[in-house]
This record gives C-alpha cells, structure tokens and sequence, in this order.
C-alpha cells in the first residue's frame, strides 16, 4: 500500500469554495488599498537571515524562536521571510530608490512563515497583506494610514474592533525609560518568565510583549510609556490624536503598546477582534523611523501596518457574517438529452466569449440533476436547451430563484446578462 501524503503541520489547504473566498476577500482589501495611492511590490520568500536579526531585534520572539533558518547549500544563513517590512525595505536600499524617489507608498502580500505552536489564528504558514509609507514623518500620514486600516475592516463588514493606539518614542525616550522601568522592576525581577528575566538587561521593553500571564499582570503596573515622551513626540501623537477624532476614527490610548517587532519608533498601534481571543491582532503597524539608515541607506521616516488575511476571514466569521467567494456562476446551461450536449457546450463557449461566467454539466446525466448542480453551484439562471428550443432557435431561460421560465432568443439572454 503507498504512504499516505499529509501536510506540515500548521500549514492549511485551501479547496473551493475556502481558496475562493480568500482570493476574494484579499481582492477587495487590496482594492482599498489602491484606492490610496499604493503601488505593490513583491519580494522573495526566501532572505539573509541576518536582515531580520538586525531589523527585527535579537531579543524578540520571532528572531529568537520562531524564524524557519537554515544554511543553503553555499553555506549561507537563510530563513523564510517572518515578516514583510524588512524585505521591503531591504528592496528599497539596494535598488536605490531612496536616492532617486524618496517618498513612495508600497503594498504587499504574500505567506510568510513563524516556527510556532499551531493554533487558531496562528498557522506556521500564514498570509498578510501589509502597507509601507516611505519618505515622510508627518502625524497626518500616520493618521491616514491607520484611517486605511479601519477603512479596510468596514468595507469587510467588521465591526467589533477596538483601536488601540500608542508610542514608543524616539530613541533618547527609550533609553530613559528602559533606566525607569528596571528601577520599577526592582526585585520584581525574579518572578518574571524566564525570557523576560534574561530580557531585562539586553531589551526591558520586551517584558510588554510577552504573553505569560505572570509577566503580563506585573507590566500592567510599570511606568506607562506614554508618560516619558519628550516634547516632539508627545506633539506627534497628538496630532494623530486629533486626526483620527477628525476622520470619526474611535480609539483607545495604550501605556504600553510595544509590538513584537524593536524597529518601531513612535506612534505604534493595533486593531483587536473582540471575538477572537488570545490572537486577536488583525491588523497593526506604525512607525519606524530609523530602520532604512539601520539597512544601508540613508535616514528615511516610514511607517505602515500588515493585516493577517486568516485572522480577518475569523473576525469576518466570528460576526456571523456572510463571505462571498467572488466566484458566481451567471448561468448554468443545461441540456434535455444527448442529442442538446453539442449545442449546450457551443452556448456555454460563446457565453464566456461574452464575459458571461457560465458552466456545464458533463457528466450526461438527467436534466433534473443538472438543474441540481445549477443550485449546488448557486448559478442565478439555468438555461435549457432541448429539441424544441433548438427548433426554434430559442433558449428556456430558467430564473433558480424563484422559478420563473421565460422562451427567448440567444441575444435576449445575452442582453439578459450584459450590464
């Protein structure tokens, strides 16, 4: 008997109509996207390993436990890409577009991969959609592309969200905030997790991103982040602030709101489904600042976000919402016997010729099981082709809803179906 092949663990199949419903859920998010001014750009799956260890942070999860690396076969450190911004970015240096056009607005998508525990909204394969804005610190582009981001969720339907907004501050904030929170950790240290305790010297701030429950009752009461802003910061988040409240963008101000990734600078944030639990991040992103020049290019303000495309097919189902998949089929056509195949296969041809989404049953069964197959697929019309029909140079146009049967001619039904 011959092995029975599996896939990896933590990866999914996706089969109709799932595969179409992802297809077109991504189709309508990039739609928005455009509709904003973003050009995409595509950047390889596989990447030097140590283009994340430099941007992300040694110190974080997905460097120190989740990245897919290995050696190629030049002896070379490779991994499969963890997140999108570095690649970007890494793109935007060596092709030398910040010498020549400085500021630009890319779109990607893509899978992208983390060695984790699989679990609901957290697959080792994953998909995102993201968005960087290179060339420009300015609080109201900040506020347009989080205004992007809750755009983006309304026109998806998803409406039980919280927007959770915060900053890190520029580096000088950082580092007289890291003295202020050992100070507060104080001889808290010892019941910290045993990554945050060994964190506390390399990267303090990491103990606001860890998920053990001990660790994250106890950051709760540290010093808030949002207090130890310098001047020029405290502006900046203001202004978006006021922005958002002016785009009628609701939100909540988080003390602590550092992120996973240690390339951020400022203003940080988080869109979380109120009906996912643990992995409820469907949507984050801000800014960071700094990361072009640590790459290899000059200083160049960016900031963005990247959606999971899995997590928000979750919140759109969580709602109880219906997902399209994008892939209806117009007109079903359908023939009495035998004899009509030939002619039914010419129709369904020339209906697609038209732009007309159609489909046939080949399979030589009875007219009553392809009038089920016609359902099964949801197909608005079933045209019916039999002797008579075909006598006269007519079609039975069949209306699945409700029934009806109208006598008409080929071009009748083709007006039927043009908009």
């Amino acid at each position: 008997m011959m092995a029975k092949y599996t896939r990896l663990r933590g990866t999914t199949d996706f089969i109709p109509p799932q595969s179409e419903i992802l297809r077109n859920t991504e189709e309508k998010i990039i739609k928005t996207i455009k509709n904003f001014g973003f050009r995409e750009i595509i950047t390889p799956i596989l990447e030097r390993k140590s283009l994340f260890t430099r941007s992300i942070g040694e110190t974080t999860d997905i460097v120190e436990k989740e990245m897919f690396s290995f050696k190629d076969k030049g002896g070379r450190e490779v991994v499969l890409r963890p997140e999108g911004t570095a690649p970007v970015v890494r793109a935007y240096v060596e092709e030398g577009i910040y010498g020549r056009q400085k500021f630009v607005r890319y779109f990607y998508r893509g899978s992208f991969f983390r060695y984790e525990k699989p679990q609901a909204g957290r697959e080792r394969e994953f998909r995102q959609i993201g968005v960087e804005v290179l060339g420009a610190r300015n609080p109201y582009l900040d506020a347009e592309i989080i205004y992007l981001g809750d755009k983006i969720l309304r026109k998806l339907a998803i409406t039980d969200f919280t927007l959770e907004l915060g900053s890190v501050g520029c580096l000088p904030d950082r580092e007289k905030f890291v003295g202020k929170l050992k100070a507060a950790l104080g001889n808290s240290i010892d019941s910290l997790c045993n990554d945050c305790r060994r964190r506390t010297e390399q990267n303090p701030l990491r103990i606001f991103d860890c998920k053990v429950e001990e660790c994250r009752k106890l950051a709760e009461n540290l010093p808030s982040l949002l207090d130890n802003l310098c001047n020029d910061c405290k502006n900046h988040l203001q202004k978006v602030e006021n922005t958002l409240k002016e785009l009628q963008v609701p939100y909540h101000l988080h003390p602590h709101l550092v992120r996973g990734l240690d390339y951020y600078t400022g203003i940080t944030f988080e869109f979380q489904h109120n009906l996912l639990g643990a992995q409820n991040t469907i949507l984050a992103g801000g800014r960071y600042d700094n990361l072009v020049e640590e790459i290899g290019g000059t200083y160049t303000p960016a900031c963005g976000f990247a959606l999971g495309l899995e997590r928000i097919l979750m919140a759109i189902k969580a709602e109880g919402k219906k997902i399209s998949d994008g892939n209806e089929v117009q007109a079903f056509v359908c023939y009495v016997s035998e004899r009509e195949f030939l002619p039914a296969f010419h129709l369904t041809q020339e209906l697609r010729e038209k732009g007309i989404a159609s489909d046939l049953d080949y399979s030589g069964k009875n007219l009553k099981h392809q009038l089920k197959s016609a359902n099964r697929v949801e197909a608005k019309y079933s045209l019916i082709l039999g002797e008579d029909e075909i006598k006269k140079g007519k079609v039975l146009l069949k209306n699945m809803d409700t029934g009806e049967q109208k006598l008409l001619s080929k071009e009748e039904v083709i007006g039927i179906f043009k908009p």
